[in-house]
């Protein structure tokens, strides 16, 4: 059975190449003990969603009878509804690079014919939609810190656009912008992302604020403007990770934080984090544990003051205590699909 040495060369090669990719924040996921799948549909509402013939979506209304048809709940109507826009709406990244980050005149039949828009299409489309569905929704205008935002950015306009949607009498959280891919090299990438349906309030506070009075009464109570600006860049690798917004929030307060932990783009999202440093920068010579639960890999390991420290593995959990000397650790897991090892998490010890 292969090893991680066995790639050694390979590897350090592959993280010369992902770091630099990587470090680019996310635009349209900007990463909760519960999963995000745990709010969406069946397979057959998703095949049913994929499967919407011409006639369907040759207009707005039509589109959403069509959708709702096999829906038997409010959840079942509103999923269905994002999953098709994430399926066949695309990010107008053209517009985006040129500055055009906004589009307030657009209508929902404008972008179910063009198929491509920036937020406000997205949102708008998503609203119209669901209204012909007999949900209430409203669609919100605010400030995002999304791809390219620099931290402690102050915002002089509004930049994004997304939902809310009342479920059962309680108002959700819907971004369907980020929810369908997201913008890393100044190239878009369609990818489904169920975080950003039913998006958890202590989560998206990291990313999302609003002016509007709809947003204060569904948001983390008690957060301005400024306090929004401040708030550290969070890689939604973390949420798929199932690290909750509470967890992230307890780890800002710690002396001396500077930022959290680098994650790198994974597509392994039964990758789970139950006990590990959140902050980016480790005190050298501190003891610190780790423990991951996961199923994709073989193997995870730690790589940290030149030595390659494998961690135990009982069933699906990983786990090892470290005591890192000045430098970097590098958590590294090799795959069972592939064999070879991909980088999870870094760190900085000082």
């Amino acid at each position: 059975m292969p090893h991680f040495e066995d790639y050694l060369p390979g590897w350090r090669l592959c993280v010369k190449s992902t770091s630099i990719i990587f470090a680019v924040v996310f635009a349209f996921q900007l990463f909760s003990t519960e999963p995000a799948l745990a709010a969406t549909g069946s397979p057959e509402l998703e095949r049913h969603a994929l499967a919407a013939p011409a006639v369907a979506e040759s207009s707005v209304p039509a589109l959403a009878a069509y959708l709702v048809s096999n829906a038997k709940t409010e959840v079942d109507k509103a999923w269905v509804i994002f999953r098709w826009v994430a399926d066949r709406v695309s990010y107008d990244i053209d517009a985006y690079l040129a500055g055009h980050v906004r589009d307030p005149e657009v209508t929902a039949e404008q972008v179910l014919a063009k198929r491509s828009s920036v937020c406000d299409g997205y949102a708008l489309l998503f609203r119209e939609l669901a209204r012909h569905a007999g949900l209430e929704v409203v669609k919100l205008s605010g400030y995002a810190k999304a791809y390219g935002v620099p931290p402690n950015s102050v915002f002089d306009s509004e930049n994004h656009a997304w939902n809310l949607v009342k479920i059962n009498g309680v108002w959700r959280i819907v971004d369907p912008t980020w929810g369908a891919g997201y913008v890393n090299d100044d190239k878009y990438k369609k990818k489904l992302d169920p975080l950003y349906f039913f998006a958890e309030p202590q989560q998206i506070k990291f990313t999302h604020w609003s002016q509007d009075a709809s947003w204060h009464g569904v948001a983390v109570p008690g957060i301005s403007k400024a306090e929004f600006e401040t708030m550290p860049q969070v890689d939604p690798g973390l949420f798929h990770a199932g690290v909750s917004g509470e967890a992230l929030s307890q780890a800002a307060r710690t002396p001396g934080f500077r930022e959290f932990v680098h994650v790198f783009e994974q597509n392994h999202q039964d990758l789970m984090v139950l006990d590990a440093p959140l902050v980016g920068h480790l005190q050298a010579g501190k003891a610190y544990r780790f423990r991951y639960r996961a199923e994709a890999f073989e193997e995870i390991v730690a790589i940290h003051d030149g030595k390659w420290e494998r961690l135990t593995r009982t069933g699906n959990v990983f786990e090892a205590n470290l005591q890192p000397g000045p430098g970097n650790v590098m958590v590294v897991g090799r795959t069972k699909a592939t064999g070879r090892p991909t980088s999870l998490f870094e760190y900085t010890v000082e």
